[in-house]
């Protein structure tokens, strides 16, 4: 956990110190036994590969239940704008139709704050999503890059600042939408790879660095 925050400039995400916002931080570095940074306490389960130096989600490619679920991470504070939450992906394919989209990085059960990859055009491109679902409503947008046709790694992040939600691929703004959530509960678990733990909406890729960032 540390203090950071991050803003954007013109069209593109510019990250900044400020003591007065704190970091969570799920590296997923397989050279650590846990991978998640303390207080979170990350768990790997199911079909999941770490051979290549990241987290590889369905390698069998079969759609098996695969996943790392957070403990503790009811101690993210939500509540407190702005909230930024970023994972890096590589090898992304376009969610099928059985699988229906991709949950990357999921905050809670009943999607509170999630970063997804959707299948776009008739399921043939795969682009980067961001929800956030505060006491007001729900924002969610859809852009950027076809995730499909990139090579190496690329890094989604979406903000909420209670008056507008942006999403970023590799720091340049891709689309923004104004409005206030509200307050977002935070009562967890947070999944990293799947939208719960019997492999629904199950992520078919490698993923890193799942940080989030609140205040």
């Amino acid at each position: 956990m540390t203090s950071a925050v991050a803003v954007a400039v013109g069209l593109v995400f510019v990250p900044t110190d400020a003591s007065a916002a704190t970091t969570y931080s799920c590296p997923l570095d397989v050279s650590a036994a846990n991978p998640c940074n303390p207080p979170l306490d990350g768990n790997v389960s199911g079909d999941v590969d770490t051979s290549k130096g990241a987290y590889r989600f369905n390698p069998s490619g079969d759609g098996k239940p695969g996943f790392v679920q957070v403990d503790h991470s009811t101690q993210i504070d939500t509540k407190a704008f702005p909230v930024r939450v970023s994972v890096s992906v590589m090898g992304v394919g376009v969610p099928s139709r059985a699988v229906g989209d991709y949950d990357v990085v999921r905050g809670t059960k009943n999607g509170f704050w999630k970063i997804e990859v959707m299948a776009k055009n008739n399921r043939t491109t795969a682009r980067a999503s961001c929800s956030f679902k505060g006491s007001s409503r729900r924002i969610t947008i859809t852009a950027g890059p076809d995730l499909s046709k990139l090579s190496g790694w690329h890094t989604i992040t979406c903000v909420d600042d209670n008056k507008q939600v942006q999403l970023f691929v590799d720091g340049n703004l891709a689309k923004s939408q104004s409005g206030s959530t509200g307050p977002i509960n935070n009562t967890g678990p947070l999944l990293i790879g799947a939208k719960d733990t019997n492999g629904g909406d199950q992520f078919s890729g490698y993923a890193k660095d799942v940080d989030v960032t609140v205040g």
